[in-house]
């Protein structure tokens, strides 16, 4: 909601105002023109996100304390014209935290995205592909988002997800396969092997579906294995080159792959960390969305695995952000760059990479094995959004 601070000047502002909230990419249909305390009393806040103050006067307004006192984001404008009015509404709004003053438009503009990306981060719910509640005695799982209902996240009826596969439509699958075969190179795979990949796709793609999904997450696919006869692993990657968020693992990079899906609305390689020799990081994972290469996926066998399907992609070289925050409330940011990608083969996972760590001494403040990465620099937005949603950024 844009608020128009004007005290007692009753010109004509609808016009100017309009420019400005042009100006700003902002909506034009909730603002309000302040010229005393009980329009400001008389907002409706309940389906408001935040609040764009624009302090066009010298006046204070006490009322700014109650809106500021809901919690919701407010970000007091401080640009030529309201220089030293910002300054002065900020100065007895500054011990909220969520009060932020922004003094030039392109950071107006991204803290309203940050803004948008929290509150997609706190209401998409996450379809959980998962057997049942671990029991597990460390202290880091219990600790872990997906445990402790810190995010919208439900798991699925595994017997209906199984039934759903067997009822896969046969035809289908096969003409998904082959359009499949066709768009990929094909190594050790077998056409069926491809087409149970395919009736896993559209298995989990129908329960995302009846859930209302906006994110998917398998925690230890291997639990999946001897039901499904195959691994779920180019499944999962075509459902990130369907733009769904989704991991899979032990569910520590879930968060930081739904982070930077909500501030990049990119695609996310989720990954573990192996080895590191200096500030040199080898990651690796068994998918990624062909969208981050615009690559040709090479279909190869799940490790040593007969039966199995996932793709291999040649992740680019080039600028990432990797985000590291499965655990508690700590959460740590790094800028990188991608030197190398292979395909090991053997028993490792299909994609490792070499990162070089922009920040060595930040390697030392790791909490956790699992990360999520993405290409370009989002580390300050990260942060941002992760200050905002109660982690502490290491």
């Amino acid at each position: 909601m844009p608020i128009f601070l004007l005290g007692k000047d009753m010109s004509e502002q609808d016009t100017k105002t309009n420019a400005i909230l042009e100006k700003f990419g902002l909506s034009k249909k909730l603002k309000i023109l302040v010229r005393k305390e009980e329009e400001l009393l008389g907002i409706n806040i309940h389906d408001i996100d935040g609040f764009t103050i624009f302090p066009y006067c010298t006046e204070r307004f006490s009322s700014l304390i109650y809106l500021a006192e809901t919690e919701k984001p407010m970000i007091i404008v401080s640009e030529d014209e309201t220089f030293c009015n910002a300054l002065d509404t900020y100065e007895y709004l500054a011990n909220h935290n969520n009060v932020q003053i922004a003094s030039s438009r392109k950071e107006i503009k991204e803290k309203i995205k940050t803004v948008k990306a929290e509150k997609w981060l706190m209401k998409a719910k996450v379809c959980i592909f998962d057997s049942g509640e671990w029991k597990l005695n460390g202290v880091a799982w219990l600790k872990n988002p997906i445990i402790s209902g810190k995010l919208n996240a439900q798991n699925i009826d595994k017997e209906q997800f199984l039934k759903t596969y067997e009822n896969a439509d046969r035809t289908e699958a096969e003409n998904l396969a082959k359009k499949w075969i066709a768009e990929s190179k094909v190594l050790e795979p077998s056409f069926e092997d491809i087409v149970k990949s395919a009736r896993v796709y559209m298995a989990m793609k129908t329960v995302m579906r009846s859930m209302k999904a906006d994110a998917a997450y398998v925690l230890w696919c291997g639990q999946f294995t001897k039901e499904l006869n195959t691994k779920m692993c180019f499944a999962i990657a075509k459902l990130a080159d369907d733009n769904y968020p989704v991991g899979c693992w032990r569910g520590e990079n879930l968060l930081p792959l739904l982070i930077l899906h909500s501030i990049t609305h990119k695609p996310v390689f989720v990954c573990e960390s192996q080895k590191r020799q200096d500030n040199i990081i080898t990651f690796q994972h068994c998918f990624a969305p062909r969208t981050i290469a615009k690559c040709r996926y090479v279909l190869r066998k799940w490790r040593n695995m007969q039966g199995t399907v996932t793709g291999y992609c040649q992740l680019p070289k080039g600028k990432v952000t990797l985000v590291n925050c499965g655990i508690g409330d700590k959460m740590v940011v790094a800028k990188g760059k991608v030197l190398d990608c292979k395909d090991l083969e053997g028993d490792n996972c299909r994609m490792t990479i070499w990162v070089e760590i922009k920040d060595i001494d930040i390697i030392s403040k790791f909490v956790g094995r699992e990360f999520a990465m993405v290409y370009g620099d989002y580390a300050k937005k990260a942060r941002e959004l992760g200050r905002k949603i109660g982690l502490t950024v290491l």
